[in-house]
């Protein structure tokens, strides 16, 4: 259909499988209710894991999803000036309840958006405990500054199968409010 026409498009030599790995929502609060509540429903379901680790600064929707999920908030606190994703307060966060990370890149609200270091540790943080990822990538296409690009989460070795990707054609397409 249009959305796997559209991915095809936006995402070139990825080769998504329209039927079983894209999914359009009406919005993208909507698309990470619904990822959050899966990877948490999913996670419990293995062990009661209903804790997702949240870069602070976050976007306040993110604890009513949470909320809406049920899961329990693991923020790993992240600093002025770059807002940079620190590897050891990552792996610190993680505990036997943690089965989700939820990664904002680019971040709303400071901007900053990952490297490609981060999300190494990232992914290295989800593989070595068997976690779940939703990426909140919604400006994936709104990156400014020499240099900086975006990179997706699922795109790094070992997250493909265990990331949910949050897109917007509302952002993309400025067509938001």
């Amino acid at each position: 259909g249009e959305g796997g026409r559209l991915s095809a498009r936006l995402y070139p030599g990825d080769a998504y499988d329209p039927a079983s790995e894209v999914v359009i929502c009406t919005s993208g609060q909507e698309s990470l209710n619904a990822a959050l509540r899966a990877c948490v429903s999913e996670q419990v379901s293995r062990g009661g894991r209903d804790g997702v680790i949240v870069f602070e600064p976050y976007f306040p929707f993110t604890q009513g999803a949470l909320d809406n999920a049920p899961a329990v908030m693991q923020p790993v606190r992240t600093h002025a000036p770059g807002f940079a994703i620190d590897a050891a307060a990552l792996r610190a966060a993680v505990t036997p309840r943690t089965g989700t990370v939820l990664l904002n890149s680019p971040h709303n609200p400071t901007g900053h958006v990952a490297s490609e270091a981060e999300l190494a540790a990232v992914a290295e943080v989800c593989v070595e405990h068997d976690l779940l990822a939703v990426s909140d990538e919604v400006y994936e296409h709104a990156v400014f500054g020499e240099g900086c690009r975006h990179r997706r989460l699922c795109d790094v070795p070992g997250m493909r199968g265990r990331t949910i990707t949050v897109s917007s054609a509302g952002k993309l397409f400025s067509l938001t409010g």
